[in-house]
């Protein structure tokens, strides 16, 4: 849908294929090869790909300042007001944070260029982006997929307590027959800085040589600020819920954010370090109901509790 209001602002120029290729001169013509793949490749770049990025390029510069980023956001307010809806010991968790090594991810990147030489050309790895903001962002599926994989490498005695944790949070296995639903409900992180283009070079693990060429990719670079929400929903209660799950899930799910923000991240390329970030402090988390603030301690520095100190320009 959001591509065919772009196609429509474009609509004056977009020209059919066989008009195309009579108004190219005859060097650009040699350059390509003689397959019709390769001409309809070409002319889709021309006509529809890097006309159609450069409007949304033009309009997403001069649209985002005027956003309030505040609205894609539950806040306390909106918590609260629902809260009689909610099931009882529903927690809303938000951290605002500042990224310690630079963020990325894999768009389709259909719509989006850099430019070489004053010449538009396709970008390969461009960012996430919001469909229809353009703003980059961290989808709730990269959130949970990340902080799953954090959970899975949480340490504790128990490994079968673990896993049922896992599974109240996440949900079960599609092949399970008891299957659930998944407590945690995750909302989609938004930059409010726009990408910055980064380079890097793939090495072999045992020699750390150059494996390929050197790869370009939009990055949100270090020192950039975010916030993630997440909300502890915990329904349906399975045929063994007791209010002792809570605190389970509580200090489960804390270990887990906490391993995930400061050692594993969540970016691509976190291997290389990416996606982790800086200390918090006690301003930067906040947990409404505050009778669940005490679980979340272990995310701050020894430097103050949730909620307390001066406040942050996060």
């Amino acid at each position: 849908m959001f591509h065919d209001w772009y196609l429509d602002k474009n609509k004056d120029n977009i020209k059919a294929f066989e008009t195309w290729e009579c108004n190219r001169n005859k060097n650009e013509r040699e350059k390509i090869e003689r397959k019709s793949l390769d001409k309809q490749k070409k002319w889709l770049e021309d006509v529809f790909i890097i006309p159609l990025a450069k409007k949304k390029e033009e309009m997403f510069k001069t649209k985002v300042n005027d956003i309030d980023f505040q609205l894609f956001y539950l806040q306390d307010d909106d918590f609260n007001r629902l809260q009689q809806y909610l099931p009882q010991n529903s927690i809303l968790i938000k951290i605002s944070f500042i990224l310690k090594k630079p963020y990325t991810s894999k768009d389709d990147g259909e719509f989006h260029i850099v430019y070489v030489n004053g010449s538009p050309k396709i970008f390969e790895n461009p960012i996430v982006r919001d469909k229809l903001t353009g703003l980059p962002m961290v989808k709730p599926s990269t959130w949970k997929g990340h902080l799953r994989f954090a959970a899975e490498r949480v340490e504790r005695d128990d490994e079968a307590e673990k896993e049922k944790a896992i599974r109240r949070l996440f949900g079960s296995e599609t092949d399970d027959s008891e299957a659930l639903r998944g407590r945690l409900y995750f909302f989609p992180t938004f930059f409010e800085e726009l990408p910055e283009k980064d380079v890097i070079t793939p090495l072999e693990r045992s020699s750390r040589t150059p494996r390929r060429g050197p790869i370009d990719l939009e990055i949100i670079g270090a020192e950039k600020k975010g916030m993630l929400h997440l909300l502890y929903f915990p329904y349906p209660k399975g045929n063994h819920y007791t209010d002792k799950e809570v605190d389970e899930d509580s200090k489960f799910l804390a270990d887990s954010l906490k391993l995930m923000l400061y050692t594993y991240g969540f970016s691509a390329k976190k291997t290389s370090g990416f996606g982790v970030i800086n200390k918090l402090q006690g301003q930067d988390i906040g947990i409404t109901p505050e009778g669940f603030k005490k679980y979340f301690s272990v995310l701050c520095s020894s430097r103050g509790e949730i909620g307390e100190g001066e406040k942050s320009d996060r």
